[in-house]
């Protein structure tokens, strides 16, 4: 598999440039600077190291398939009927959408359902710290993007329209319906915006994981090739993500983060952001690790932007996996939406 040569390639860098897969900065580093910060210090919490922990992800062969229908952001949708049952039975299925399978897990019971959506190449397994402590007072879904986990590969290429479209219809399809607190980590925390936008009656808070700034793949395309190996990871993870048919989601990140850009507001829902307060690259130019964290500190004061109830919260002792990390933290922002 690609993601296996390339981090028997660069050895040591493995743990502190791998997560910029899913759109992330790595560990150690000058703290970001955003205005106003509430800083989150609880005791570390130390997880075992995930099967599907975030990094290049393997490609697979092009295929030609015909264009999916552009999806609108952001678009309307009515809010669901307060009179609906709500679901307390446990779901884990393939569900058909738009032509293929998405594999869906649900449990708990209560009046919001709590949305989980990993990062690029992530599935459901990176909530195995979250999904069963939610559900012991909430309603909790957790599901596989096309090409993840248990899912089929994808029909069409995707962007985070199309994923966040993909998601509602799911969500219709086994009878789980909003409000929703959606929860989204990296690239699933674009997904979680757009989402938001597109059904925002849907919708009662969001919480964004150390989530990838709207620039995050112009950044990275942006690193020069200086002949190092933390170079060549940006390079070959620029080639992944911006062509479909190079990363197994058949992902389009230029097209996905364009279209996320354009969001300029949520309509006020609550929304927490969470970032890890160091982030670094082991072996790439200081000066390139520089600009990516100014890339990175400029986009959580974006997402903050979006609506005049959002907080930003810096988290220590920890990677660009926050829920893997310090599930903790992940676990009191989400009570504290739900509340």
């Amino acid at each position: 598999m690609r993601i296996k040569t390339l981090i028997a390639a660069i050895g040591a860098l493995t743990a502190t440039i791998t997560l910029a897969a899913c759109g992330g900065p790595s560990e150690s580093a000058p703290r970001d600077t955003v205005p106003d910060p509430t800083v989150t210090t609880v005791p570390s919490t130390t997880i075992a190291p995930h099967a599907t922990a975030q990094g290049p992800t393997p490609t697979t062969a092009p295929t030609t398939v015909a264009p999916r229908e552009t999806i609108a952001v952001p678009t309307t949708t009515t809010a669901p009927s307060t009179t609906v049952a709500r679901p307390t039975n446990v779901v884990d299925e393939l569900v058909p959408v738009h032509g293929a399978r998405l594999h869906v897990h649900c449990d708990g019971a209560g009046p919001t359902t709590v949305m989980l959506i990993a990062g690029f190449g992530g599935s459901i397994e990176d909530w195995g710290s979250i999904g069963p402590s939610v559900a012991e007072t909430a309603r909790v879904c957790a599901y596989d993007r096309f090409g993840d986990g248990g899912s089929d590969a994808p029909p069409a290429p995707q962007t985070f329209a199309t994923q966040a479209a993909d998601l509602h219809a799911l969500l219709q399809s086994v009878g789980e319906p909003g409000p929703y607190v959606i929860v989204g980590h990296s690239f699933g925390g674009a997904e979680a915006v757009t989402f938001a936008s597109m059904f925002p009656d849907e919708v009662r808070g969001l919480l964004l994981v150390d989530t990838s700034p709207p620039t995050w793949n112009t950044a990275i395309c942006a690193v020069p090739d200086d002949g190092s190996d933390a170079a060549h990871v940006f390079r070959d993870l620029c080639t992944q993500q911006s062509t479909p048919e190079n990363n197994v989601e058949r992902l389009d990140a230029p097209t996905a983060f364009a279209q996320v850009a354009t969001i300029d507001q949520l309509n006020g829902h609550p929304m927490i952001v969470a970032t890890a307060d160091h982030h670094s690259y082991a072996g790439l130019a200081a000066s390139e690790e520089a600009r990516l964290n100014d890339v990175w500190t400029a986009g959580q004061a974006h997402w903050v932007s979006l609506t005049s109830s959002a907080q930003l919260i810096t988290v220590d002792n920890t990677s660009h996996n926050i829920q893997l990390d310090r599930p903790d933290v992940v676990l009191d922002q989400i009570h504290e939406l739900l509340q």
